[in-house]
């Protein structure tokens, strides 16, 4: 008696299981056993978007929300959002489910999306978004960080405004953003700011560069900092200060670049009679 019942609850447990459906979403919107609903909660990066799904059918499913989905806004004026964090979601034969999804916007030059405007559930994005987004699912980082990663590889913002007070901490995403664009580390951070206005409209510019410039130098003496433009203008020159004789010295930048327009420059450290150090950088 006591074997029928266990082999009765065995059954029962592979029965259940048969009924349980594991699929990710694109599989269950191609087969139409899911409804998904998605709206913007009123911003462009981390929980930004609403999502709801229904379950069409009288099986339970267990739906996975795939990291590198774009959703599509209704409104071409605003942004785009690509799913950076898979979700699990199970559901019961007809239930609705809603949750907060993580995302970014991935269309620079977009308007931020506005609170409770509709999304398509659209596609999955190009392979290279993907990879990108299924690396930001497996690795944290700062909210910041993360969209000025991604605008790196929708928009081709630079490498270098992936940037953090402690760029040991990025360094990992910089390379792997760089693999995905085929581009060389660069040897200096952007660190940025956004700004989002009344009616949408996003800018991003450059506040500081930082950096190292490694030099030598045969006496003690003043050293100057000059940033020069394409055309060889100084467009920044820094207060002098104390250097020491040695080799090999590393020379901490933590430049003031707020207002530069867009192009590439050259920085420079000099004493009075020869250049010390040079390295380009593009904003």
């Amino acid at each position: 008696m006591k074997r029928n019942i266990t082999c009765m609850l065995f059954m029962l447990n592979l029965w259940m299981v048969a009924e349980t459906r594991h699929l990710n979403l694109q599989r269950a919107l191609d087969l139409k056993i899911v409804k998904a609903i998605a709206k913007s909660l009123g911003g462009y990066q981390g929980l930004c978007i609403q999502m709801e799904l229904k379950n069409l059918g009288a099986d339970s499913l267990v739906i996975l929300v795939e990291a590198g989905r774009r959703l599509k806004s209704s409104d071409d004026q605003q942004q785009d959002i690509l799913i950076t964090r898979q979700e699990i979601i199970a559901l019961k034969k007809f239930e609705s489910r809603s949750f907060a999804v993580k995302g970014y916007c991935c269309q620079a030059n977009n308007h931020a999306p506005v609170k409770g405007s509709n999304y398509s559930l659209n596609k999955m994005a190009d392979s290279s978004l993907v990879k990108l987004a299924m690396y930001l699912n497996s690795n944290k980082n700062d909210q910041d960080v993360e969209q000025q990663a991604i605008w790196a590889v929708s928009d081709n913002r630079p490498v270098s405004m992936i940037s953090s007070p402690k760029d040991t901490v990025v360094s990992g995403l910089k390379l792997f953003v760089c693999v995905i664009k085929g581009a060389v580390v660069p040897w200096y951070s952007l660190i940025t700011k956004t700004h989002v206005y009344e009616n949408g409209v996003m800018q991003t510019w450059p506040i500081w560069l930082r950096g190292k410039l490694v030099y030598d130098n045969n006496e003690a003496c003043y050293t100057t900092l000059h940033v020069l433009d394409e055309k060889g203008m100084e467009v920044c020159q820094i207060i002098q200060q104390w250097s020491y004789p040695g080799a090999a010295q590393t020379y901490n930048l933590n430049v003031p670049v707020k207002g530069l327009a867009k192009g590439k420059y050259t920085i420079e450290l000099k004493n009075r009679e020869k250049q010390l150090a040079k390295r380009e950088f593009e904003i």
